[in-house]
């Protein structure tokens, strides 16, 4: 009989069947996709392992949820589940948070989501007691979704008032959230490298910045002159060897109106004890205010809009975008002065490190670019560190960001890191010892953060600034969408297996990340296939990170079964080079279709009835921008009117269709019905059964990456030509001329054919309507086969693998001749969860009665029979006499007069005593002496001397095969 192994589980729905009302089959009908779920081949990872986040509770920190009404509206499109549990909704801003969860429930639509703001509603951090006072309610939050049982929380909350060289409030809540078993994501922030940091020095400023300083213009403040003039204070000095420069010329083309300075230096949190001032100064290097030490905090800075950002801090006026400012760092050697320092430090203790990072989010970069940021003295790498306070704690996971488009699946080999990503590596300088007290560590500890990479700029149904895409719905780009993004592929290892821990996770997501070199990063020492403080470990890949978790596979051993009972036994013998395959259809061959003599071909199913794609309608979205209406935010023909992409799908049904994809090709022809009055791009997307999403016509976006600076270059799929009818083939093949998907079609490679395939046509046109005429999808596949090794053992890996039952029965096998059959004894089943079960297969030759076995062939040597010297025989001279090459035969030793021997390496072994003992292994172990094999040698010794021809010794056939029902005899002649 044939042995059956089957992986069975409930088939796995698409993900877009989270709104079905419209679609036949239940394909997700709403408008927004997050590119990103594509991008890291999560609709993979769900379809093969039947995951979807279902029994984990994620937790989001962010701004607020609902504050622009539209939370019931997603409901509605199926962009968010009904059961969100909003725990704290008071930080009115952008609905940033409901965004978020956008993202996590496009990847992981299963997962439980809880929503809470970081902060309460009208608390600002305009003084340092305030901004620790947001830091306290931030943990608090934190500690509220452990409380819930949340096994995953992200945030995208970046506070430049944290402590940056040891670790706040709210790094400690998130090191002991980890402690409890949650797994923790935080967005790395979108800084770049845009800081300065270095070793303190301190110089005397050159007598000729005081003359200037003392020869202020009239109007200028004079206290300013007077400060700088003291002769107590000491300059940080930006140059390097023995030059002397106090003043280091940054220019920022590009900030925002809540963009700050913010300088910090090595001091304990909370008990400082250095007078530091930073000191700003106009292109001419005349002064124009500064920003003290925050009282017992080693902390200054400044809003770039001017305002103050804390309290007792003049307010500077707004610097000149396209101009440079200086900024110097100054240290009063006599210690602080007035009331800013009640607590009495003396300000003896100068700092011996200090740096400043300017948060503009998202744009600027520094390098040697005059339209980006520039820093004179530079330092480092051309910039430092951006991602501090709890971006960069001990036990949790910031992630940095790269651009969908600019990933593996979306036919970029190497992915590329957005400009904007924050760099880690910002050193701790201090640390609590055993009794709770801050201490010095000997050393600064470098953490390895951000610690991977995830794909952003995915779309949400209202949040975002720019439809690259020209289907007009807003991208959410930054670090916040690749935050979410990675704690819902979190989610579906979680769920795969609850006993994760929280360092079980990172580890499998830098494992199975792809390799980023950041080209503007080249830390000594690390190659750049490495961890680095740009990249990480790399760009996280969803399909991987499950099938690791999953760990599934199928091995065994293919052997020749002489005991015809399915165990691999000592006498059996493992075969090497076996072919084994996995019977798809249970038929015992190893299918393909097209056969392998047709290999150029493919077999095609056809959809020939026309489909209208109706025009693209006018969105009703409700969310209540109070400054931006539906729309002003996106670039494209259709100016500030916001339009709701219209979607059609078509199916083809496959079927009989043996084992996985190994080739597809996609051919389609489509018309407008009307002549173009704008650009007019159209998106197709085709969905196989298990819910696998490729996008295979739309928009081409290049760009947005460090190499570049961030600008984009887009390729939209126009129809040109009026009414005329655009016809192509989109192949996953290399062939000449074919048009190459928009997404590596290798994402439907070694999963099932069989099914419902929908070609989605989506349509954001409002001025046009489209008729898909027709389409076809040709398709090769192929049971997947392996080879035995040396030893006879063979595996098929999880990636050929799968829990969804559309996959069928999965039957290890061997294509056999009609005289063989397979053995087995195995009856375990391939569950669905963590197992890699061994299944052996045994080939036997066909069962038949056996008589009782009689002495067969008598060998009798003739004549001169020497005495010393004995006679020799080969398998092959004995078998050759006996009977024809069968293989599978074999002898057993009888009768012997005089001794038979049987060479064992390169002994002779008596195979011809009796037994003197009853015990069963030693009575085995001399019948396996006395089985005669292939490639045995045998050597017959005389009694004594004989002319006479002397019968030697009888043989036995064996395994139901003899050499005649009755005695026989073969003579030996001696040479």
């Amino acid at each position: 009989m044939q042995y059956e192994t089957v992986l069975s589980s409930e088939q796995l729905e698409p993900r877009q069947c989270l709104s079905a009302a419209e679609m036949p089959g239940g394909v997700y009908r709403s408008g927004n996709i997050n590119q990103a779920d594509i991008a890291l081949l999560a609709d993979v990872a769900r379809a093969r392992y039947d995951v979807d986040g279902s029994g984990v509770k994620v937790g989001i920190i962010s701004t607020s949820y609902n504050y622009l009404g539209g939370a019931d509206y997603d409901i509605e499109h199926g962009s968010l589940p009904d059961n969100v549990t909003v725990v704290h909704d008071d930080n009115h801003a952008d609905d940033e948070g409901r965004a978020m969860a956008q993202l996590v429930h496009s990847i992981a639509p299963g997962a439980e989501l809880y929503v809470s703001s970081w902060k309460e509603f009208g608390t600002d951090s305009t003084t340092m007691q305030q901004a620790m006072a947001i830091q306290e309610t931030f943990a608090e939050r934190i500690n509220d979704l452990v409380e819930r049982g949340c096994n995953v929380i992200v945030d995208d909350i970046y506070d430049p008032f944290e402590p940056w060289f040891q670790d706040g409030p709210v790094s400690i809540a998130v090191d002991d959230a980890v402690n409890q078993g949650v797994t923790y994501f935080s967005a790395a922030s979108n800084n770049s490298n845009v800081s300065y940091q270095s070793e303190v020095s301190l110089v005397h400023a050159p007598s000729t910045l005081i003359d200037q300083w003392n020869n202020l213009h009239t109007g200028t403040s004079p206290e300013h002159a007077e400060a700088l003039s003291n002769p107590s204070l000491r300059f940080h000095n930006f140059a390097q060897g023995n030059e002397t420069n106090v003043l280091q010329e940054v220019s920022i083309p590009n900030y925002g109106p809540t963009s700050t300075f913010v300088v910090q230096w090595d001091q304990i949190w909370g008990a400082n004890n250095s007078a530091v001032e930073v000191w700003f100064f106009d292109k001419d290097k005349t002064p124009i205010g500064k920003a003290p030490g925050q009282n017992k905090y080693p902390i200054a800075g400044t809003l770039f809009a001017g305002m103050p950002a804390h309290e007792n801090q003049p307010a500077l006026p707004p610097f000149e975008k396209q101009e440079p400012f200086f900024v110097a760092f100054t240290y009063d050697m006599d210690g602080f002065k007035g009331d800013n320092h009640p607590h009495g430090n003396d300000g003896k203790d100068a700092p011996t490190f200090l740096k400043w990072i300017a948060t503009l989010n998202g744009i600027g970069v520094i390098n040697d670019d005059p339209h980006q940021v520039t820093i004179d003295p530079p330092s480092g790498f051309q910039g430092s560190s951006t991602a501090w306070g709890h971006n960069n704690s001990r036990l949790g996971a910031a992630v940095g960001a790269a651009a969908y488009w600019n990933t593996p699946a979306y036919n970029h080999k190497i992915p590329l890191l957005t400009s904007f990503s924050s760099w880690g590596g910002t050193p701790i300088f201090f640390d609590l010892d055993e009794n709770g007290e801050t201490i010095r560590l000997p050393e600064p500890e470098i953490r390895q953060q951000p610690k991977f990479t995830a794909p952003q700029e995915g779309d949400t149904t209202f949040f975002g600034e720019k439809g690259y895409e020209y289907n007009l719905l807003p991208n959410f780009q930054g670090t916040s969408a690749a935050a979410p993004n990675t704690a819902a592929v979190a989610s579906l290892m979680r769920q795969l297996n609850p006993s994760l821990a929280p360092s079980d996770i990172y580890g499998i997501l830098a494992e199975t990340a792809v390799r980023m070199p950041n080209p503007y990063y080249h830390p000594p020492n690390i190659p750049d296939d490495q961890f680095n403080y740009a990249t990480g470990a790399g760009l996280i890949q969803a399909e991987d990170a499950v099938a690791a978790v999953a760990d599934i596979s199928i091995k065994g051993k293919v052997f020749e079964d002489f005991g015809r009972d399915g165990r691999l036994n000592r006498g059996d013998r493992t075969l090497a080079g076996y072919e084994v395959f996995l019977d798809s259809n249970r038929n015992g061959i190893h299918d393909a279709a097209p056969q392998p003599e047709s290999n150029n071909e493919f077999i095609s199913f056809y959809q020939s009835e026309p489909l209208l794609v109706k025009a693209g309608a006018k969105a009703s979205n409700p969310n209540r921008w109070p400054e931006k209406p539906p729309g002003q935010n996106f670039f494209g023909p259709y100016g500030n009117v916001s339009y709701w992409p219209k979607k059609a799908f078509s199916p083809i049904i496959v079927s009989e269709m043996p084992g996985t994809i190994i080739d597809l090709e996609l051919t389609y022809e489509i018309t407008p019905t009307s002549n173009a009055t704008s650009e007019s791009p159209f998106f197709l997307t085709l969905v196989s059964p298990l819910g696998i999403r490729v996008p295979v016509v739309g928009t081409k976006i290049e760009g947005g990456s460090f190499n570049n600076n961030g600008s984009l270059h887009v390729t939209l799929s126009y129809i040109l030509s009026d009414t005329e009818t655009k016809s192509s083939t989109i192949s996953m093949g290399v062939e000449t001329g074919a048009q190459q998907s928009l997404v590596d079609l290798n994402a439907f490679k070694d999963t099932p054919a069989n099914g419902e395939w929908y070609l989605e046509v989506m349509n954001p046109d409002p001025n046009r309507e489209y008729v898909l005429e027709n389409w076809s999808l040709s398709l090769k596949t192929e049971e997947p086969i392996t080879s035995t090794a040396s030893d006879g053992t063979y595996e098929f890996p999880g990636s050929l693998l799968s829990f969804s039952s559309a996959v069928g029965a999965y039957t290890p096998m061997v294509e056999l001749p009609d005289n063989q059959f397979i053995t087995t004894n195995t009856t375990t089943e391939i569950g669905i969860r963590n197992l890699k079960p061994t299944v052996n297969i045994g080939i036997s030759l066909p069962r038949v009665e056996r008589p009782e076995l009689l002495p067969s062939t008598k060998i009798i040597v003739n004549n001169s029979v020497p005495g010393p010297n004995p006679f020799v025989f080969s398998w092959n001279s004995l078998a050759a006499s006996l009977l024809p090459s069968v293989s599978g035969v074999r002898f057993v030793v009888d009768s012997v007069r005089g001794t038979v021997e049987k060479k064992s390496g390169d002994t002779w072994v008596n195979v011809s005593a009796p037994p003197t003992t009853s015990n069963p292994r030693v009575l085995l172990r001399l019948l396996s002496l006395r089985i005669i094999k292939p490639s045995d040698e045998l050597r017959w010794i005389p009694q004594a001397e004989s002319a006479q021809a002397e019968e030697a010794f009888s043989l036995i056939g064996w395994n139901g095969k003899f050499a005649s029902e009755s005695k026989s005899s073969i003579r030996f002649e001696m040479v």
